[in-house]
């Protein structure tokens, strides 16, 4: 004689094969961004950067990594840019509205995103290579 299981065990065995297949998906894209995102300690982020508003920045290297300063104003936007535990840091400047944070720098392609971090808070600033 065949027992029916109740409908009550058909639903937790399929929240619980969804939990695993989501855990699954949750992990391995984790480790697939990671590859994607890869950052190289050779990554050159030297060249004419075009900021959201306009300016124009140019990064040049120097003895301690890397400096961006502002076409116009000579204005440093961006320094003390390092590779440290696999990914690309610095500080970025805003001399006009006077703020200063840390960021994590990304290059990716013509584009060179930066991530800044204030606190709790974030924002993604891309740049384009002209």
């Amino acid at each position: 004689m065949k027992v029916k299981p109740a409908l009550g065990e058909h639903l937790i065995l399929l929240i619980f094969v969804n939990r695993t297949r989501w855990c699954i998906f949750l992990i391995l894209s984790l480790f697939c961004g990671n590859l994607i995102n890869a950052q190289n300690v050779n990554d050159d982020f030297t060249g004419r950067w075009k900021a959201p508003k306009g300016a124009i920045i140019i990064v040049s290297k120097n003895a301690d990594g890397f400096v961006g300063r502002t076409e116009k104003e000579k204005a440093i936007v961006l320094k003390d840019v390092n590779y440290a535990n696999d990914k690309w840091v610095a500080i970025v400047l805003n001399p006009k509205e006077k703020i200063v944070a840390r960021c994590e720098l990304m290059l990716e392609k013509n584009h060179l995103k930066i991530i800044v971090r204030k606190g709790l808070l974030y924002k993604t600033i891309i740049w384009i290579k002209q």
